[in-house]
């Protein structure tokens, strides 16, 4: 015989109001760039890295916004012309000897069989805010042309090519985040599938405009001084010493931004689980510890629970396949949220070489 507890008890259970969610908890995109790519030094350290993290069972996927000129040797210059610019002229260096080229080649094909995704930053890192579609689309050409005829351009053996064709490239940034009017014609013309040379909070969803998803940097404060900043590390640079490299601020600032990038991850870790976007360059600002920091804080996060640290294009396929319904139930981050996740002991980022 049931006794009255347990009746009410049922009785109670019907009445219980359950909070509905929309959707399910979606992964936590981490999206780490690396734009012109042209030191061969950093395709090696960034090559063992990842090969280092995949050894204890981590996965890291990066992007490289590749800048034309790297494929291009200094004595073949003038077989590039930008819109508006002398013939062989470019704002950032050409790729150095023939060898140089072929090296990099190698460290490209190698990176690509991995994983990692190969994307363009255009050719000659120039300014493009003033650009017609037609412009746009003669330097998107040039960058076909550099990667289809590698061997060629450069005086280099057949078998130096990259394994992938420039139709397989379908992620841009443009140089300086400097965008105009014509590039987004110009870009969805060229097949290209995203572009990421926008800015946006950093709790904001991407957002398909014009046919291509828009995966925008993050506009973040310090985790010290509060300023405003972008996710990239010349922004960090600007921000904490007006671009003055000084080994006396070195440590403090390389500390500060590894302490923004986690208070980013966190903030977005148990929140409504936004894409996080980190943009960094192979130069070595402020002596170097701006990449300290960012590879400090991979090796802390991507192996935790539910953190996909991928490609662009993986965060695409991600995106297609989301409904319009979910995707604003992820940007009113309705859905269950999770916890704060453990990370590693804060410590220098060094301390983890």
């Amino acid at each position: 015989m049931t006794c009255a507890r347990e009746i009410a008890f049922a009785l109670a259970l019907t009445t219980i109001s359950i909070p509905a969610v929309a959707a399910e908890r979606p992964p936590q995109f981490i999206a780490i760039a690396f734009d012109n790519c042209t030191e061969l030094s950093r395709w090696k350290e960034l090559s063992e890295f990842v090969a280092r993290l995949n050894e204890k069972g981590v996965t890291v996927r990066f992007t490289f916004f590749v800048s034309g000129i790297n494929y291009l040797a200094n004595e073949k210059r003038a077989l590039y012309q930008g819109p508006y610019e002398r013939r062989g002229y470019s704002n950032i260096n050409f790729g150095g000897s023939p060898e140089e080229i072929a090296e990099r080649v190698k460290y490209i094909n190698e990176m690509h069989a991995a994983g990692h995704e190969i994307a363009s930053h255009a050719v000659g890192h120039l300014d493009g805010k003033h650009w017609s579609s037609a412009d746009w689309a003669q330097e998107f050409k040039s960058y076909n042309q550099l990667v289809d005829h590698v061997a060629e351009n450069n005086g280099l053996p057949e078998d130096v090519k990259f394994s992938f064709p420039a139709s397989d490239i379908k992620g841009f940034r443009a140089p300086y985040l400097s965008t105009s009017p014509g590039l987004y014609p110009a870009l969805k013309q060229a097949g290209f599938r995203y572009d990421t040379s926008g800015t946006m909070p950093p709790d904001r969803w991407p957002e398909k405009k014009d046919g291509l998803w828009r995966f925008d940097l993050a506009e973040l404060r310090l985790a010290r001084s509060r300023k405003a900043t972008l996710s990239m590390d010349y922004n960090f640079f600007i921000a904490q010493s007006l671009g003055l490299d000084s080994s006396a601020r070195r440590e403090r600032d390389r500390d500060e931004m590894l302490e923004t990038y986690l208070a980013y991850f966190k903030a977005n870790y148990s929140g409504n689980r936004a894409p996080i976007h980190i943009g960094h360059h192979f130069t070595n600002y402020h002596g170097g510890v701006y990449n300290e920091a960012l590879l400090a804080f991979a090796e802390r996060v991507c192996g935790l629970p539910e953190v996909k640290c991928e490609t662009y294009s993986k965060l695409a396929d991600f995106m297609d396949g989301l409904s319009t319904e979910t995707l604003a139930a992820y940007q009113k981050g309705d859905f269950p949220h999770a916890p704060q996740p453990v990370i590693l002991p804060d410590r220098p980022a060094a301390g983890l070489r």
